[in-house]
């Protein structure tokens, strides 16, 4: 019998994919800019008019797929970005995939887990909700929390002895840091 706990998530997280692959175009562009620089540049160190004007043809043929690129880019990048911020669907499925992923996490990277719970925060906020209407800190798989701890705030501890501390769920500290922050609490008290 497979395993039931795990899901496949399909097209999740899309307007970050997106996101990346128009960075992606934005690289690539830059590159062009640079070449056609180096082209120009080696194109007046030259005395060849003859290779002077096929370099100065190479850099117009860049140039023009450049310029292109940008354009393109440009335009793709509105529409879609437009598009997906007026989706509140697609916010809404990769809110409750990712409240998915959350409520199956399998204990072993407390990392992992934060970038989750980063991600709902983000993804419920395009929605109109907040994180605590979808999700409960107690509803978080966890290690047992040993009870001298748990008070610091730790929420969760992973199977490497790493804890999701604050009340935010962004601070991560190894179980070791987090005994030594509260004795120095005690000690200054």
């Amino acid at each position: 019998m497979p395993d039931q706990k795990k899901t496949v998530f399909f097209s999740t997280d899309l307007h970050n994919d997106l996101s990346r692959a128009f960075e992606d175009l934005r690289r690539i562009h830059e590159d062009f800019a640079e070449m056609i620089k180096i082209i120009e540049e080696a194109s007046d160190a030259s005395a060849d008019a003859a290779y002077k004007q096929d370099l100065r043809r190479y850099a117009d043929g860049f140039l023009g797929a450049a310029d292109d690129l940008e354009k393109w880019m440009i335009t793709y990048a509105n529409a879609v970005n437009a598009q997906l911020a007026d989706n509140h669907l697609v916010y809404e499925r990769d809110a409750y995939q990712t409240l998915n992923r959350i409520l199956q996490w399998d204990k072993a990277d407390v990392r992992q887990l934060a970038r989750w719970i980063n991600d709902l925060k983000e993804l419920t906020a395009h929605i109109g909700l907040t994180m605590p209407y979808l999700l409960h800190v107690r509803q978080i798989p966890t290690e047992e929390i040993p009870e001298e701890i748990a008070a610091y705030p730790v929420f969760v501890l992973d199977r490497q002895g790493y804890c999701l501390c604050g009340m935010e769920l962004r601070e991560i500290l190894y179980i070791d840091e987090v005994h030594e922050r509260m004795k120095e609490k005690k000690r200054q008290k």
